[in-house]
């Protein structure tokens, strides 16, 4: 037999009526000034268990096989709840294994199961000491769905240890970010450890065989990336850092700038072989100097009286200084001099004998602005932080090496979360990887295969689990419904 009773010395004084004073019809009304104003318990406690109660509330609801409060609407809300300075809605579950829920919401006619709106500070707030503190699962729509009219977040996740945000799918994204304001970013991470050193990213992203991060931009930049740590203090910092120990660290397909100075150990340029572009390259190193030198060169030849004026480009003197020449003399013996040297941006060659053709060729140390406030030291003394290491240690049978290295190992543990079913499985294809000293990717693509299995056999489960749970609500939400 159902019971309901109502007893409390002091009540609130509140009456159930409208903001305008006009009184609202309720089926149930419970009322205290100081504890719970409606108290609903369901099923039989063990022997020596207690539930306590939270606090003052307006209806709390304790179930023991069952739901603390369920509440159904056939047309409107199932729950609204409201309260000037605490929780709205406060769900808690003791369910000693997974799957259940502290608050459950769910909709059949396409509409949302949970929604939390607040003006000023969180929708909706989910805590879990070991579970998650909100799962949304979807069948064809979204998971979970945040919206903010504020300049807060739509979704905020935090945690001491682990992810703060994780999405993960088979098919498609497992985490996406869209927007459309000025100045404002798809997806924003921040990173904020105070110690020196203290790894960590913003944003991380990792893959095995695709790229760990893919970036487009159809107006804007692909990769807008800023630091603002001193080389010298940190010589392993930088805007942007590529690392491959086996290939190429950076490939820029198109067009590349710099504006400040550009350092390297060697290079040059690689085209495809004039004489046989198809199957071969033809590669030439730089040309290297301690100093910043243009060279300019070309062909004359002197007239009857053996002499012959060159001009260079107007900016020729503005751009440059020290000037150096070379004269050498095609075809006869003869001798050939510089008669008079750069002035007006040009000079003048005269030679022994008439109608000579001279190669000449002019070096010029640059004085453009640039230049003459970044000169490049041909030798200097190592930073005290640096002194003993190297920058290519290989080479001199050490390991010491300025730039940090970052191990296989240390790659995928830094970025890649594992279950704990899943752990020892990565760890074998971790300590394989290494013992061997380089990815290989036959071995690499088996194991990663049987991750993707177990994973894929997971999701499968859950999808089962959630597919077993939506059959259960329906036939519930079907015995409940009214009948006609």
């Amino acid at each position: 037999m159902a019971i309901v009773k109502g007893f409390d010395p002091a009540p609130s004084g509140q009456e159930p009526e409208t903001g305008s004073g006009e009184p609202v019809p309720v089926g149930v009304w419970g009322d205290s000034d100081s504890g719970v104003g409606v108290f609903g318990t369901s099923g039989v406690l063990p022997p020596d268990t207690l539930i306590a109660i939270d606090g003052p509330a307006g209806v709390e609801g304790h179930g023991v096989n069952g739901p603390g409060v369920a509440a159904r609407s056939l047309m409107g809300l199932g729950v609204l709840a409201q309260s000037g300075t605490a929780s709205g809605v406060l769900g808690v579950s003791f369910g000693p294994g997974g799957g259940v829920a502290g608050l459950f919401g769910s909709s059949t006619t396409g509409a949302d199961g949970v929604v939390g709106f607040v003006g000023g500070a969180t929708g909706v707030v989910g805590s879990s000491i070991r579970g998650n503190g909100v799962h949304g699962a979807t069948n064809t729509g979204i998971g979970v769905f945040g919206q903010a009219f504020a300049t807060g977040p739509a979704v905020q996740g935090q945690s001491a240890g682990g992810p703060g945000v994780r999405g993960e799918s088979t098919t498609g994204h497992g985490c996406e970010g869209t927007t459309q304001g000025d100045n404002t970013f798809g997806v924003n991470g921040s990173h904020l450890s105070p110690a020196e050193g203290a790894g960590g990213a913003g944003v991380s992203g990792f893959s095995f065989f695709g790229a760990g991060a893919s970036v487009i931009s159809v107006l804007g930049n692909g990769v807008d990336a800023t630091s603002f740590a001193p080389l010298p203090g940190n010589p392993d910092t930088a805007a942007v850092r590529g690392q491959n120990a086996a290939g190429m660290a950076g490939l820029f397909v198109g067009q590349v700038r710099v504006t400040g100075l550009l350092e390297k150990a060697g290079g040059g340029f690689l085209v495809d072989h004039p004489l046989d572009p198809a199957n071969k390259y033809l590669s030439h190193s730089f040309v290297e100097s301690p100093e910043m030198l243009n060279v300019y060169s070309g062909t004359v030849t002197t007239d009857e009286q053996g002499s012959a004026r060159v001009k260079l480009p107007a900016y020729f003197e503005a751009a440059n200084r020290d000037f150096r020449y070379q004269l050498t003399v095609i075809g006869d013996f003869a001798r050939a001099v510089i008669s008079r040297e750069i002035e007006g941006n040009e000079f003048e060659i005269r030679t022994d004998a008439p109608t000579v053709k001279v190669c000449w060729q002019v070096t010029g140390v640059r004085k453009d602005a640039w230049a003459e406030a970044h000169r490049i030291s041909d030798e200097e003394d190592k930073p005290p932080a640096q002194r003993g290491r190297y920058l290519h240690p290989e080479l001199y049978e050490s390991t010491a090496g300025i730039h940090r290295v970052q191990t296989i190992r240390s790659a995928i543990e830094s970025v890649l979360p594992l279950p704990d079913e899943l752990r020892e499985q990565a760890e074998r294809a971790i300590d394989d990887l290494t013992a061997k000293g380089e990815a290989d990717t036959t071995m690499l693509r088996e194991r990663l295969s049987e991750l993707r299995k177990s994973s894929e056999k997971r999701a499968q489960e859950g999808q089962a689990k959630l597919d077993k749970e939506w059959r259960e609500l329906q036939a519930l939400i079907s015995r409940k419904r009214p009948r006609q």
